[in-house]
């Protein structure tokens, strides 16, 4: 958080999910470290030479996923909302951070500490889950029939998950600036007034015309320009400031109310008719305000959408290519996440959920980022197993081995981020930690239940498309 100063300010959003985020991806690397000293003892008496391996192993390992997770947070940068950029950039630094000081800082922790940490030791609490890999196993075919059954109910999910764009949803209804805006809603019909920026020296004969043609849109209950105010309040009555406000050298201001709400369909088409008809009258006129800001929104928000889940996948595709050596490999794992991403958002569209549309846009990507992790873990050790084992008995030993840390890694991220979830009074906050805490125990369930069925399914493939295992075939 302290090398945020470089970039002047962050957003409320970023300061208020970047501290459980970074504490839940990264925890693993702490996790994994610690899990490779206390192998590292077992084999060598000097805890210095134990550590030592520890660390170039735990290097190995995190190396891939780190870069996978950084990736997926630098992938918010393409976002045209500066705020995808502002979360992006203050993340991958943080997953950066995380490591570097896993690495380096923890280490030496756990040196120190070291006899205090044998004294406190506990039996390991959780389950072996002998029974669960044998199940997995032998009912692979009917995971798969669910996994296509489950597929098409949360792909239609996902494309129809409905989302809002008017900012002050998002905020507690008992804030002063909320209950504002409702008074003046109620008592004086102002729900969204729009602002016009028009040509100062435009004559009083057409900007009368364009007054009355503005009071003739539907939906349109006050039109107030310089030359009707300044019949009410004579301009020698208002302060400098108020009528700078009014006229400059370049524009002139009027003050347009409309009866819609704001975001919706019939607002839209009037922001359209406003627009095209001032424009008439000068062609550099700017119809602002809150409403045309969320048309703005919407629009760019598509754009975003479709930029943030491409880019995310085609980099962390890249990235696995390189790290996993496999051509086959990275799209089944993606294919795997990317269905627990659509089963996360089916959930908000099947409980009748409206999400803010920031949520929409960033969830994916960084559910598809932290998560992926769980399963190069599962992968890479089947991939090993696979070496000098038939495939049953691969998949056996690698659910043995990544069970346990997969469940512990996707636990770490809903707790770190369900509390904010659970507390926190801004939705658009809420929305986006809640999403990610779900997002953590479907993509936990799928990893451990679904991606070994599809290495089962696909393994021959796999086996031949991967360097190094064509002779496991």
């Amino acid at each position: 958080m302290g090398t945020n100063i470089f970039l002047g300010q962050i957003s409320y959003i970023t300061k208020a999910i970047t501290a459980v985020l970074q504490l839940g991806v990264t925890m693993d690397f702490s996790i994994f470290l610690y899990h490779k000293y206390e192998q590292a003892k077992g084999k060598e008496k000097d805890k210095k030479k134990a550590m030592q391996e520890a660390i170039a192993d735990t290097f190995k390992s995190v190396i891939g996923s780190s870069l996978t997770t950084i990736a997926g947070f630098l992938a918010l940068c393409s976002m045209d909302l500066t705020l995808g950029t502002d979360i992006g950039i203050v993340m991958a630094k943080g997953v950066l951070c995380g490591l570097i000081s896993v690495l380096t800082l923890f280490p030496a922790l756990l040196l120190v500490f070291d006899k205090a940490l044998e004294k406190t030791r506990h039996k390991v609490l959780v389950p072996e889950f002998k029974n669960l890999q044998n199940f997995i196993i032998k009912h692979n075919k009917a995971v798969m029939v669910i996994f296509l059954v489950l597929l098409i109910p949360a792909f239609i999910g996902n494309n129809r998950v409905e989302v809002y764009y008017k900012l002050d949803k998002s905020l507690p209804e008992d804030l002063s600036s909320s209950i504002a805006n409702s008074n003046l809603a109620q008592n004086f019909n102002i729900v969204s007034p729009e602002l016009i920026l028009i040509d100062k020296d435009l004559n009083v004969s057409e900007l009368d015309e364009l007054v009355e043609k503005l009071k003739e849109i539907e939906g349109i209950d006050l039109v107030l320009a310089p030359a009707s105010l300044l019949e009410i309040i004579p301009s020698f009555m208002l302060p400098e400031d108020i009528t700078k406000m009014i006229e400059n050298d370049s524009y002139q201001l009027m003050i347009v109310n409309s009866l819609y709400e704001i975001a919706s369909p019939e607002l839209e088409a009037q922001i359209k008719e406003v627009d095209k008809l001032v424009k008439g009258y000068d062609e550099k006129a700017i119809v602002a305000g809150e409403g045309p800001l969320m048309n703005d929104l919407t629009r760019i928000a598509d754009h975003d959408f479709k930029m943030v889940n491409y880019s995310s996948i085609a980099v962390i595709l890249i990235l696995m290519l390189l790290v996993l050596k496999s051509f086959s490999l990275p799209f089944i794992l993606i294919c795997a996440i990317e269905f627990a991403i659509f089963l996360n958002m089916a959930i908000a569209y099947y409980t009748g959920t409206t999400l803010p549309f920031i949520a929409s846009i960033v969830v994916g990507t960084i559910q598809l980022g932290a998560t992926i992790d769980y399963a190069i873990l599962m992968s890479t050790k089947y991939l090993e197993e696979r070496k000098g084992n038939v495939k049953k008995e691969a998949m056996k030993n690698t659910l043995a081995a990544t069970v346990p840390s997969i469940l512990v890694s996707a636990l770490c991220f809903f707790a770190a981020t369900f509390g904010v979830s659970f507390y926190s009074k801004i939705d658009m906050i809420g929305s986006i930690c809640t999403l990610l805490s779900r997002g953590a125990i479907i993509s936990m369930v799928v990893v451990i239940f679904l991606l070994p069925t599809l290495l089962l399914l696909f393994d021959k493939l796999i086996m031949k498309t991967t360097k190094g295992m064509k002779e496991s075939v």
